[in-house]
């Protein structure tokens, strides 16, 4: 009885431990379809599939050009998040298996080929703002089908016995592979040549033969062939098919991930056959693969791209690209809400650090150290936030009552915002032509995308070009999901009245009240707002105009320019009293000049004002940053607060 218990035990564990790679794979279309989605969202929207021949015709002007045009036919699923983040677990979870089965890993060591897949995991769920400097070879999808093609070779030399005929496999496989798909078909030839070296089916000699002819041909075939092309450069020849970036060091690091994962292939194909394959005992077996699922679980966690407002910033952008300003407001003051507990915690621990530090210097550097803790928007959603209100003519009574600041992207190096959002803000404030500038930057950079077409459709429209937009909504028609959308717009364009004053467009024409001249904003658009709406004042300014350039002017936290600007605003809007948020400027700014001016201050702004002086003396300021907290608290939805301790805000 004992052993049949024993047995029953056994085949029973072994099946749960077969089933665990299967609820990895739905724990990650979950966490992909409901925590990732805007990320996934994102990642299509930079990509673009067409069903056209001279699409088809360049996607493979370069070698490895097949594996990039099968990557893009998939993305586009992630159209809906649900849909591509479906697709690509499953491939994932192809990949695992076709690894156990083509490299023969014995069952008790099965858990390996999680390795190379974790690390496809890892490649793409790691990189964070490095999506807005891919170029397109569309990483998301095209590495794992790499991965797969890249087993091939080993299931397809098994079946030669000789060794001419493994030979001219190879031959035709790196040339014809390297054609289509680009490094992986290097690799693929490499892991078949090496595992023929512990072999004992041919010679010494010969299994050396095959493997050097491997090597020979991977060096001299892209040589070879490099005549043929001209859209990229030799040195390049051995990395095609994997995701194409910027050379700069920082950058390539995001490539790392994608090359390891074929190393492993490699390695676990060399030692897959000196894995015993002696069963173990259950107890031992067990915690072999325990030890390897928890160790890859936390290394894909530990490198999956966290930040939060990474995921408010993809969040806040789907939003302005429907003209759902409700919802860009939503999504920030979700974010501030959540944050409010967590950053009492925050506090209260801190408090405790102070109360027993027993220097000025260790009080800085407790400071200092819990300061990253609390939340802290970036700027780039401050930007949406504000141009969210200032569409529903908001902005002046609330722009200054929630949040600010600048917290810094969690990257070696910071990605200009001109080129994660730049098209969306200067479109929607009325500059067509920096934001047609960035449009095709932003192609040559980094490939022709969905969110591109789209921005210079909207542009062209905004600008009366009909022929252009045409031609833009010509190619969204050849894709999949953006047809609806192309046919809406071609409605636009043959009433381009009715289109204009339509009310996502007024409020754009609003803006467009000036010469606008091609100029260059050196990649700092928040800066270059800023100079764009306060460095002059047009002819015919409009009140949406003045608007926007009074709420600049308040962000530069400049006094002279504020009452400028505040004297445009009031000559061209109509209102019953100064918004709230002007009215504590004006207060503030006439009591620190000492300007005897005559304001129509609302008696409540006046007692408020009164109260953060009262504050001010009753509790003095140490250290800035330790006191921005409990000042916040209280006073954090005036100006008052935003002058004294939104300080030195960094953009990029």
């Amino acid at each position: 009885m004992t052993k049949v218990f024993q047995k029953k035990y056994t085949n029973l564990t072994e099946r749960l431990l077969r089933l665990v790679p299967f609820l990895l794979a739905v724990i990650l279309w979950c966490a992909l379809a409901f925590k990732e989605q805007y990320y996934l969202k994102k990642v299509e929207d930079l990509s673009l599939f067409l069903f056209d021949k001279q699409f088809f015709s360049e996607s493979l002007g370069i070698p490895g050009g097949f594996l990039g045009l099968a990557g893009s036919f998939l993305t586009q699923f992630l159209y809906h998040p649900w849909l591509g983040a479906l697709l690509w677990v499953m491939l994932l979870l192809t990949a695992y298996q076709l690894t156990v089965r083509v490299l023969r890993i014995p069952d008790t060591y099965r858990p390996l080929a999680l390795i190379p897949v974790a690390l496809l995991v890892i490649a793409n769920l790691s990189l964070g703002y490095g999506i807005f400097i891919m170029r397109v070879q569309d990483h998301f999808f095209a590495p794992v089908l790499g991965y797969l093609i890249s087993l091939i070779p080993l299931a397809a030399i098994r079946r030669f016995n000789a060794i001419w005929s493994k030979i001219l496999f190879l031959c035709i496989w790196i040339i014809a592979g390297f054609i289509l798909f680009g490094t992986f078909a290097f690799t693929g030839a490499l892991t078949a040549s090496c595992t023929i070296l512990f072999q004992s089916d041919h010679t010494r000699r010969e299994r050396l033969t095959i493997l050097a002819t491997t090597v020979a041909l991977i060096i001299l075939v892209p040589i070879a062939i490099y005549s043929a092309y001209t859209s990229y450069r030799l040195a390049d020849s051995w990395i095609l098919g994997l995701p194409s970036i910027s050379e700069e060091p920082w950058i390539r690091t995001m490539r790392t991930p994608f090359q390891l994962a074929l190393l492993c292939q490699i390695l676990l194909a060399l030692i897959s056959n000196r894995l015993s394959a002696k069963p173990l005992t259950t107890g031992k077996n067990l915690v072999i693969q325990s030890v390897i699922y928890i160790v890859t679980i936390i290394a894909v966690w530990g490198f999956w791209f966290k930040d939060e407002n990474f995921h408010t910033e993809l969040a806040m952008s789907e939003a302005v690209d429907r003209f759902d300003w409700n919802r860009t407001l939503e999504i920030f003051k979700k974010a501030e809400k959540d944050h409010a507990k967590s950053d009492a915690r925050v506090y209260a621990k801190r408090t405790k650090k102070i109360s027993s530090a027993t220097s000025n210097q260790e009080i800085a550097d407790i400071v200092d150290r819990y300061n990253s803790r609390f939340f802290e928007p970036s700027r780039t959603m401050v930007l949406y936030r504000d141009l969210a209100l200032l569409k529903m003519n908001r902005a002046l009574d609330e722009a200054f009552t929630m949040k600010d600041g600048s917290r810094l992207q969690e990257t070696l190096t910071q990605v200009p915002m001109a080129l994660q959002s730049g098209k969306q803000f200067y479109f929607q404030y009325g500059l067509p032509n920096l934001c047609y500038r960035w449009c095709i930057e932003d192609a040559v950079e980094h490939g022709w995308s969905a969110s591109t077409l789209k921005y210079m459709t909207l542009m062209s429209i905004l600008t009366g070009q009909e022929n252009m937009s045409l031609k833009y909504i010509d190619k969204l028609s050849k894709t999949l999901f953006y047809r609806k959308w192309g046919r809406q717009n071609r409605l636009l364009i043959q009433d381009l009245q009715r289109a204009h004053s339509s009310i996502p467009f007024k409020s754009i024409i609003n803006h467009m009240c000036f010469d606008d001249q091609m100029s260059n904003d050196m990649g700092k658009t928040e800066i270059y707002l800023i100079s764009h709406f306060l460095d002059k004042e047009p002819s015919s300014a409009t009140p949406e105009y003045d608007r926007t350039a009074l709420l600049f002017a308040m962000r530069t936290q400049d006094i002279p320019r504020f009452w400028e600007r505040l004297y445009y605003y009031v000559n061209s809007n109509d209102f019953k009293e100064l918004p709230h948020s002007v009215q504590e400027a004006a207060l503030l700014y006439s009591t620190l000049e000492k300007d005897d001016r005559q304001l129509p201050i609302n008696d409540n702004i006046i007692k408020s004002y009164d109260a953060f002086n009262r504050y001010v003396q009753s509790h003095p300021i140490r250290n800035m940053k330790e006191a921005e907290y409990p000042y916040c608290q209280k006073f954090g939805q005036t100006f008052f607060y935003f002058y004294y301790f939104m300080r030195n805000l960094q953009t990029y």
